[in-house]
Formats: structure tokens, sequence, C-alpha cells
């Protein structure tokens, strides 16, 4: 039975060799697919392996105007021409889902794609928060996931919880609002969010100084440093307070060596102690440490007031391997004004950067900024594993992206000519 197969497959093959050679001489065999070559269709174009986003503002008659632009790599220089402008009172958000901007007037997020052979921005999505309560230039957000992401606004209780992939609201939770303390300060808000190790978000609040001076009746009751925990499974917020310290910035600096998150004080703390009677407060100039789980480190605090004669706290840079980097004025070279209404000439003094080893107490003078063009930065963010910080030249208003290399060495990236702040960057694949 097999060979019969075969021995009719070999007729079958035979009579076709046959065929094909008795057919018409001017019947000639179909041209073979040239997928595109020869034809008008043109060949796909090819996608760029890289691109990188930032975000950045210009100073106009109008305002501070915020832009964002997308390279292949990061460029020595922006182009505002190429960038997508995207108004006074925006923030940027990136995450692996996609780029987002907050429009603080309208109370919307806008989702931005990227065209991966030409690297235009286009509109994907609009969400709004408008009916949420949420508005304002001041809206800290933090993604979970890509379906799960946070916006806050705790002096009204609000936390508002999205999805960044279908842009939906999935719910507004309704927390209790920021504790009243018994007075009016120049500002009383939340500005950064970070994830705890067990789900939660940390959130550390600062407060500015009273708006009047100078009775201890404006002094804020209760005082101390204060970090608020929200549960997003319960609904629930928690402020929890340390006393060791006097009041808390709105920021806090993790080390990227280890992780360990540090907060410390914020400027406007060493505008107590010149013009309000602090006997028996904590210390204005201080630093704490907090646990991954949003808890504070009871066994480390440090009372700058111990190892430098810090009278105004200028800048908080960054932790590097247990080393902080700060700005301050000296009590020796800077003495408050007696009016409370001239407070703010302390920025008008340049002031001193040092290096703290937070396990030696050991200070030395912060020399990474110079060479690059830049007075001062603060961290922006980290993208691959390098740490990227936004650093700007007072005397030129030129704005300057830094890529660390170490606790006392920077080198400059890009800048900005027109601004002096870079709001993101992001490698965006």
């Amino acid at each position: 039975m097999k060979r019969t197969i075969n021995f009719f497959s070999i007729l079958l093959v035979v009579g076709m060799v046959f065929t094909s050679c008795n057919s018409d001489d001017n019947t000639t065999a179909p041209e073979p697919p040239t997928m595109g070559m020869d034809d008008d269709t043109p060949p796909p174009p090819d996608e760029f392996e890289s691109a990188w986003l930032i975000g950045y503002r210009t100073l106009t008659p109008q305002g501070r105007i915020w832009y964002m632009e997308v390279n292949e790599e990061l460029p020595a220089e922006t182009n505002q021409a190429n960038a997508v402008e995207i108004g006074l009172n925006a923030a940027i958000y990136t995450h692996e889902s996609g780029t987002y901007t907050w429009n603080g007037d309208a109370a919307t997020v806008t989702k931005w794609g990227v065209d991966r052979t030409t690297l235009e921005l286009s509109v994907e999505g609009l969400l709004s928060f408008a009916s949420s309560g949420l508005s304002g230039r001041n809206a800290p957000n933090i993604f979970f996931s890509g379906t799960q992401a946070f916006i806050t606004k705790l002096s009204e209780g609000i936390v508002a919880e999205w999805n960044p992939t279908t842009m939906e609201i999935i719910t507004i939770h309704q927390v209790d609002p920021l504790p009243d303390l018994g007075t009016t300060f120049s500002f009383y808000t939340e500005q950064t969010l970070f994830p705890t190790s067990d789900g939660k978000i940390m959130i550390p609040i600062v407060f500015g100084e009273p708006a009047s001076c100078c009775d201890t009746a404006e002094l804020p009751n209760p005082d101390g440093a204060m970090v608020a925990i929200f549960d997003p499974v319960t609904s629930s917020i928690e402020y929890r307070r340390d006393n060791r310290l006097f009041a808390s910035d709105s920021d806090m600096m993790q080390d990227p060596i280890d992780g360990a998150f540090y907060l410390s004080t914020n400027f406007s703390q060493s505008y107590y102690e010149p013009y309000f009677d602090m006997t028996g407060r904590p210390t204005t100039h201080g630093l704490l440490k907090l646990n991954q789980d949003g808890s504070y480190d009871p066994d480390f605090f440090l009372d700058l007031s111990d190892v430098i004669d810090i009278t105004f706290i200028r800048s908080t840079f960054f932790v590097y391997d247990k080393k902080f980097v700060f700005g301050y004025l000296d009590a020796a070279d800077y003495q408050h004004p007696d009016s409370y209404d001239d407070r703010f000439n302390s920025f008008g003094v340049a002031p001193q950067i040092v290096i703290l080893d937070l396990e030696t107490n050991e200070v030395s003078a912060f020399s990474g900024f110079e060479g690059t063009g830049f007075e001062q930065g603060f961290f922006l963010g980290d993208v691959d594993g390098a740490s990227y910080f936004s650093a700007f030249n007072y005397s030129t208003g030129q704005g300057g992206l830094l890529v660390q290399n170490g606790t006392d060495a920077f080198t400059t990236a890009t800048i900005h000519n027109g601004g002096n702040t870079f709001q993101a960057v992001a490698k965006l694949w």
C-alpha cells in the first residue's frame, strides 16, 4: 500500500510538469510580491531606540510657563521650539503606564502618548477632578501601578484614587483633614507622597511661619514634626508626630545606598527663634530618620545646632551614603533683621553648603556643584539607577539638569535658558 501511494504521487508530479511545458508560451508566471520595495508603498518608518522626557519652566511676562519635550537622548540644551506647552499652573508625572500632566486651574489630568517614530507628544486621555474639590498647583501624586494612583489635598480631607490606564476616578476617599494647630501659617500643606513597605502612603507635612508676629499665641499648638500615613484599604489616615523636632519639611530625602528616609526642617522654621519666645520648644534645626513603614526611628535624631552655629537653613539637598548635604547661614555671618517683615532678607545672602557625616558628625565643605556652572540644586528623581538634580544659577537665571556621580560629584546633562527649574526627567523606553 505504501508503494502504491508513492507511485501515484510520482505520476501526479510528472503530469504537472508535462502540463507546464505544453502551456501557452504567452502565459507568464505571476511576479512574487515586492514587499513595498518597487511599488508606491513606503517602507515602515524606523522607531527610535530610546526616548527621554524633560520638563522645565520658562519665565515670561505672563508668569512661569511649563514645557515638556522628548528626545532620543538627553540634549545638551533644551529646545523650546520642539516642546509642548502645558501651562502656568501645571505639574508633570511620569510612570511606566504613561506621561501625565496636571492642570491646577481646570483640575484635570491629561494623559500623553509618544509616537515611537517621530517622538511627537499627543493627548490620549483627559480626566477631570473638578467635582471632587481638588484644584491648585499643589497636587501631590503617587502611582502604585498602571491601574491605581492617588492625588491628595489634605487641607480638604481628600484623597482621590484614580486609574491611569482607563483615566477614570476609582473613588474619592474622605479622610480627616490636616489638624488645627491654632494659628494661621504662610503655608500648611503636603507636597510629596512616598510608598511604605506595607502598602500605605506616607506624606510629610510642612507648616510655615505664622502670618502674624510675635505673640506666643501665634505659635503652633501642638508643635512637632508631622507625617501623615494613609491606608488605601481602610480609607483612613493617621497623623504621626515627633516632638524631638519643632516642625518638618514637605519632602523627605532617601539615601540611595541603603534606602533610609530622612526628614529635616524647612527654611521657614528658622524664622521662629529670632522673633518668638521659643522657651521649652523643640529645636528648629534637626534631622529625623524614618523606617520603611513610615515610623520614626527612635534611635536616630540629630540637632544641627549641636554641630554647627546655624541661624538659618536655606536648603536641604540630599542624603547620600549617610552623608547629609545642606545649605545654611552661620550665626557669625548673618543677623536676622529687627523687623519680622524683613525676614526674607536671608535669601539675599549666599549660604554655606556643607557635607555632614551622619555617623561621625564631621562637617566638610561641599563642592559638588563647582564646575557645573550652577550654584545650587535639588533632587528630581532616579532614572536607570542614576540620580538627577534640578540646578540653577541665581546670577544668570540659567537652569541645569545634573547627574550625581557621588556625594560630592556632579556633571551637567542639560541646560535651559530662560528659566531656572527642571520639574521632570524620565526615560520612557
